[in-house]
């Protein structure tokens, strides 16, 4: 009896770990995964966790940037910060930013919306939101300090992905392929659920330093977020929920700022 609680125990662990890794291969530019197909309901699985990547990408960032305090200004550190964030990503979540907001100029046309997110230019409303959300993010962190701004680092990323996560729940994916169809297609709560508890959980831990207007923030933003995708092509893509990512990423940022 104690050996299977004990052999169910390591398999349930063993599953955790496989879908964090499965986590971090969307969402860094890390290889942490060999080659092996996985079953689309681990795949869907993995999206719970998230908000524990963005956690661990905005730990290693503020890592670095508590280590340049001494030699650069706040406003590079910054600039340096925002980078990192991006680099750390591929630049995936940006690109999605610029593809939706390159979309916009086809208003409600759904067809055409989609036409222009698959085309790999920027427009001048994609290049005009990059632009926007970089200066804000650097402004927003430039008027940090300490350990608030350290606090921030690490759960405006987590906030970020808990927000793709939130968005996409019950919502219609607009293409047959693309890497929201798993999370997507399966409609699955409990990934939700998964992921709003490591949120919380991280908030709480590090909520002293910046109390609940961060986390609110997300929560609003994601809420209208969802709304207005819902309005706009009646659903949402892979880019939809990076926008979605960058800009709640930067709302907790705004949010921090005294």
């Amino acid at each position: 009896m104690k050996r299977r609680a004990a052999e169910g125990a390591a398999a349930a662990l063993q599953r955790i770990v496989e879908r964090m890794r499965l986590a971090a291969a969307f969402l860094t530019i890390f290889p942490t995964l060999d080659k092996r197909p996985r079953a689309s309901t681990e795949v869907a699985a993995s999206f719970g966790w998230f908000p524990l990547i963005g956690f661990a990408i905005g730990g290693a960032v503020a890592l670095g940037d508590w280590m340049l305090t001494r030699v650069m200004a706040a406003s590079l550190r910054s600039l340096i910060a925002v980078a990192a964030l991006a680099l750390m990503s591929g630049g995936i979540h940006l690109d999605g930013l610029a593809d939706t907001a390159d979309a916009l100029a086809a208003g409600s046309e759904r067809a055409r919306a989609l036409a222009i997110m698959r085309d790999s230019r920027i427009g001048t409303f994609g290049a005009l939101a990059l632009i926007f959300t970089i200066a804000l993010k650097v402004a927003a962190l430039a008027g940090l300090r300490g350990s608030r701004r350290r606090a921030i680092l690490i759960l405006a990323p987590g906030w970020a992905r808990w927000a793709m996560v939130a968005v996409a729940q019950g919502m219609n994916y607009l293409r047959d392929e693309g890497a929201g169809t798993a999370l997507l297609q399966r409609n699955d709560r409990g990934v939700l659920l998964v992921a709003s508890s490591i949120a919380l959980i991280g908030t709480l831990a590090l909520g002293k330093w910046v109390g609940l207007a961060a986390p609110v923030a997300a929560i609003a933003a994601t809420a209208l977020l969802r709304g207005w995708y819902r309005r706009w092509l009646g659903g949402v893509t892979g880019d939809m929920l990076g926008a979605a990512g960058e800009i709640v990423e930067s709302v907790v940022m705004l949010a921090a700022v005294r």
